[in-house]
């Protein structure tokens, strides 16, 4: 008798019953799709999982309130740290991972001290410089990077589209569970704390610039594994994954989708998917036009919700009861 409440609970909370629904619709669409084997929307799926797990490590970042513009940095080091490890060295897989975690460490580093220095513009200019830095390098390095035209993978490395599949929805959910483990624990709290008030953290004895550091070398861990496996999927490097194209895909996902919530990227990779079908069906002159559309679509979603698509789901007081 004591499960009525309980069952009645969806019928109760419409946004609750939604979700649910939701949720159900997108379990039994994601594991449909392998059996179609259809390899155009497996390729949208992989897609869409890889930018969730973006998101979510975007959203690391931002726990400490550091909004990044060059999240692309991370993830072509990820890149480029497995493609050059793999071709121009011959080294196993996992060594290619580690030197793109640690390229990607070093740089979380800088990006963590500037961060205890600068604020603001100034601190958004620093970004724009490294990125830019880092974009030249590729492009001049030829000898290493292979310049703009980048390096293909061995053929030995080709992998099913299913698996790849299957990876890229392992990688979004481990992500998701990261995410919401590390807002949970005490680390999570010192990064919410910092973003809220750090001069207010800073003089009740909590290390600011420590919880800064920390919250973007494990953004740009995360980063860099999505990009090591991107290189999978794309079987080379190029230079343009250090362009600022992949860095506003990335923000559009946690912006629309809705900052500080797990299920935020899950919601703003429907716009990966949109963008996916657009971009299959026009022109490749035309290509390009989805940035535009995307700028459009931030803006939008910042005068009419600016929370993001996952408030629709939650009640007026959750996401304030999720920031304390």
């Amino acid at each position: 008798m004591n499960l009525q409440p309980k069952a009645l609970a969806f019928v109760r909370e419409p946004r609750k019953l939604i979700g649910a629904i939701l949720l159900l619709s997108a379990v039994i669409l994601i594991l449909y799709i392998p059996v179609t084997k259809n390899r155009r929307l497996m390729t949208i799926g992989i897609m869409a999982f890889m930018y969730i797990a973006l998101g979510e490590s975007w959203n690391i970042g931002a726990m400490t309130g550091l909004f990044s513009i060059a999240h692309s940095a991370f993830f072509g080091l990820g890149v480029y740290g497995i493609t050059i490890t793999l071709t121009r060295f011959q080294g196993p897989v996992i060594a290619g991972i580690l030197a793109g975690l640690i390229l990607n460490i070093i740089l979380a580093v800088i990006i963590g001290g500037i961060s205890s220095k600068l604020s603001g513009l100034y601190f958004t200019m620093a970004l724009i410089g490294l990125s830019a830095t880092i974009y030249s390098l590729s492009v001049q390095w030829v000898s290493l990077t292979g310049g703009s035209s980048g390096i293909s993978m061995p053929r030995a490395y080709l992998l099913p589209k299913r698996t790849l599949y299957f990876i890229a929805l392992g990688i979004a959910v481990l992500s998701m569970i990261f995410y919401v483990f590390l807002r949970r624990s005490k680390a999570g709290t010192c990064f919410v704390t910092t973003r809220e008030n750090p001069s207010l953290a800073a003089a009740l004895g909590s290390n600011v610039p420590f919880w800064r550091i920390l919250s973007t070398v494990l953004s740009a861990s995360m980063a860099g594994l999505c990009g090591s496996f991107y290189a999978f999927h794309l079987m080379s490097n190029n230079s343009e994954v250090f362009s600022g194209a992949y860095s506003l895909k990335i923000m559009m996902v946690s912006i629309v989708g809705g900052i500080n919530s797990v299920w935020g990227p899950v919601l703003g990779c429907l716009l990966i998917i949109m963008d996916e079908y657009i971009r299959g069906s026009m022109p490749s002159g035309l290509a390009p036009l989805s940035v535009v559309i995307y700028a459009l679509i931030l803006i939008l979603m910042a005068l009419v919700k600016p929370a993001g698509l996952a408030s629709f789901f939650e009640k007026p007081g959750d996401r304030h009861a999720a920031k304390n």
